[in-house]
């Protein structure tokens, strides 16, 4: 737990310091100035994919009131920034290192997707569900079905009915 804790709460802050540290590397290690161009320019990409990645976990009310991302987000956040890290060290391999950057970075951008898209089908399928039973059963849900609807008031079953005749034939 202490893990993925851990990573819910460097998320905010991994979208800042990530990007400057490849741009630190970049200029400390070495690099010519048209390299150090394009890494300046694909900083800012990887700082919109940080944040959009850790905006799509925070969407999630599980991760929000666990404060902590789920494992498969842990190893995939743990694998990607461990490739971004490696790019701010200029190596013979920041080219496969740069692959492998954006490779994990569709991983973790999926996978936080797909993990979004379940969890608010499985909240909306309750939702739909307590309105069938509540439709089913001719009133209000009951109290742990996920709504929070007044309890309508009992139904008269007695067979009395007022009919007014307007006068007016069905028959044309």
């Amino acid at each position: 737990m202490f893990v993925r804790r851990a990573f819910y709460y460097w998320q905010p802050a991994a979208a800042v310091v990530l990007p400057l540290w490849v741009l630190i590397g970049w200029s400390i290690f070495g690099g010519s100035a048209w390299q150090f161009l394009l890494v300046l320019l694909s900083c800012g990409v990887l700082a919109l994919a940080l944040a959009g990645v850790g905006l799509l976990n925070f969407s999630r009310k599980q991760v929000r009131t666990e404060r902590a991302v789920s494992w498969p987000d842990a190893a995939l956040l743990a694998a990607w920034q461990a490739a971004i890290i490696a790019v701010g060290f200029v190596t013979p391999f920041t080219a496969v290192l740069s692959v492998a950057v954006v490779v994990l970075g569709l991983a973790a951008f999926w996978t936080s997707f797909v993990e979004l898209a379940r969890e608010t089908r499985r909240r909306v399928q309750g939702v739909y569900n307590s309105f069938q039973y509540a439709a089913q059963m001719g009133g209000a849900a009951p109290a742990g079905a996920g709504v929070g609807a007044a309890p309508m008031p009992p139904r008269i079953e007695e067979h009395e009915y007022i009919v007014i005749d307007t006068g007016r034939s069905h028959e044309k």
